[in-house]
Order: C-alpha cells, then sequence, then structure tokens
C-alpha cells in the first residue's frame, strides 16, 4: 500500500495518508473491527492508527461506546478534510499513470436518465482518465452485482439494506404530484387514473399507492408503464396522475405539480462496496452532494 507523508508548514511530518484512509474506513463503517476486516488489518493497528492520528492533531476523532464509534464535532470536521485530501492525492497519482480505469455505476432508470447526465460531465472534468460505465438494474439486480464485484458503486433510491456494501451518501428526494393542466386543484386529482411504474419494488409506486389508500376509500384505476418518458406523456396528455422527484418535473410543459405535505418521502443514497475504497467514488458522492446542495454534516 502506497503511504504518502503530509507536512506541516514547517517541514516536519504531521500524519499519513493511510492513517486518514483508516479513519475515513472507521467514520463510515462505525466499528474498528469491521475497519480491519475491510482493510486486512489486525484490530490493534488500526487502534494503534487512530490513536497516532488523534494525539498529532490533540483532539479526540471518535465516542467509544458498546456498539461501535461515532464520530466527535472534531471528527466530522477532518472526515471532510480528509476525503478531499485523500481525493487530491489519487488523482495526481492517477495523472502519471497510463493504464484507464473503469468506474462501474449501477443504478436505476429513473435516476440514469435525470440524475446522473450531470454528475457525469462534472466527474469526468475531474477524472479525465477513468471511464465510466452506467447499468440500469432492478434492486436485487443491483445488490447482486455489486456483490459479485459487477459493480463498483450503485446509486438507489430504495429503502432495501445492501448487504455487502456500505453507504457513504443519504439525501431526501422531493417528490412531486403530476398532473395533466386540466387539473386546477389537489381536489381534481382523484378524478384520474394513477400511472405507475409497473416494477413493484418501485420507491414512487409505493408512495404513491400508499397516498392515494390514506385519502380515499376506493381503489383507483391504475396504469402501468415501464418508463419515465411514457409516465410523463401519458400525464401531459390528460391521461392520468402520477409522482415523480422535482428535478423530473422541472420544466416540463402541459404538466402541472402539486407539492404534497403527507407523502411518505424517498431518499437517494450511494453504496459502495465493502473491499473499495478509492477517492474516485466519495468524488461522485460530493458531486451529487454539490447537485442538490447539500451540506457537509
Amino acid at each position: 500500500m502506497m503511504i504518502d507523508i503530509i507536512l506541516n508548514n514547517t517541514g516536519g511530518a504531521i500524519m499519513e495518508s493511510l492513517e486518514l484512509r483508516i479513519f475515513r474506513e472507521v467514520a463510515y463503517t462505525k466499528s474498528i473491527s469491521k475497519t480491519a476486516e475491510n482493510m486486512r488489518y489486525v484490530q490493534s493497528n488500526i487502534t494503534a492508527h487512530i490513536k497516532k492520528l488523534e494525539g498529532e492533531l490533540n483532539t479526540t476523532l471518535f465516542i467509544r461506546h458498546s456498539k461501535g464509534v461515532t464520530l466527535t464535532k472534531d471528527g466530522e470536521k477532518l472526515l471532510y478534510q480528509a476525503e478531499k485530501i485523500i481525493s487530491l492525492l489519487d488523482k495526481t497519482l492517477q495523472s502519471f499513470q497510463n493504464n484507464p480505469k473503469t468506474l462501474k455505476i449501477g443504478t436505476t432508470q429513473t435516476i440514469a436518465g435525470y440524475l446522473l447526465p450531470k454528475c457525469i460531465i462534472e466527474y469526468q472534468k475531474q477524472f479525465p482518465n477513468v471511464s465510466l460505465s452506467v447499468s440500469t438494474l432492478n434492486q436485487d439486480e443491483l445488490d447482486q452485482s455489486l456483490s459479485n464485484g459487477l459493480l463498483d458503486c450503485i446509486i438507489t433510491n430504495s429503502t432495501h439494506n445492501i448487504t455487502q456494501g456500505k453507504q457513504v451518501l443519504e439525501f431526501q428526494e422531493n417528490l412531486m404530484l403530476a398532473t395533466p393542466c386540466s387539473c386546477n386543484s389537489i381536489n381534481d386529482i382523484f378524478a384520474y387514473p394513477i400511472i405507475i411504474n409497473n416494477i413493484k419494488s418501485c420507491p414512487y409506486r409505493k408512495a404513491l399507492l400508499d397516498w392515494w389508500n390514506l385519502h380515499q376509500s376506493k381503489s383507483p384505476m391504475i396504469i402501468e408503464l415501464d418508463t419515465v418518458e411514457a409516465i410523463l406523456n401519458t400525464v401531459a396528455m390528460g391521461g392520468g396522475i402520477s409522482l415523480l422527484p422535482k428535478y423530473i418535473l422541472a420544466d416540463k410543459q402541459n404538466i402541472n405539480s402539486f407539492c404534497i405535505e403527507d407523502l411518505q418521502y424517498t431518499s437517494i443514497q450511494m453504496w459502495i462496496a465493502m473491499n473499495k475504497l478509492p477517492s474516485e467514488y466519495f468524488a461522485l458522492k460530493d458531486i451529487l452532494k454539490k447537485q442538490f446542495n447539500i451540506d457537509n454534516s
């Protein structure tokens, strides 16, 4: 493993990037033992590196408890800086390597079509030597592909827990009720069929059905479609109502949108493989955060 020495302004060694990488892994796993397993070190080695880092910074980075560890305020501050430092070190190293690298991303059709394009463009500006491969799969396939090493990371909005991955990002989606232009108020919507994805695990499908059943005793007429484009076109032509993220409905013509307060919310999550640590994933995470104006807490 490459060890980079980070110097202070007098030229003295303060910390090694290995310490920062170990610290980052502990921060995300919230476990010394899990970090040791993922990074293939003994637990005492992980603990020693953390103590050395805390000594160098003269602060406490983690609160130890029976279930693992939790970041302190100083720990949260260091995690933000550590990701930037490690990312810069890795990008510098890659600039001297000739072997092409591919980042394999798995995601849903909706996220791939509407959320990722801007992120991909910005990512390639930062990592011009990294090729990107995006696969659209259902939730079970995403989980299995990450576990089997076929994907490096996945971006999803399912509540399903990824068994062989670690979550590095989660933020709430803003959902809007999409209706035809002929629907002028929230009271008009119950006269329309609901248009949903034909994948039963779709979180927008579940949220819309749950909301309908909360307010109506009668079952809705249902139209099932398998693409976002088909759903949008059918809504625009007056065929029904649907539930979609706000970023999809922006600037859509012939569609009205309503904010519904008592909707079950959904969230975007980014997961990486348990044994993956390269900063390319964290750079992608930072780009997602910037696009959605998420703070660094």
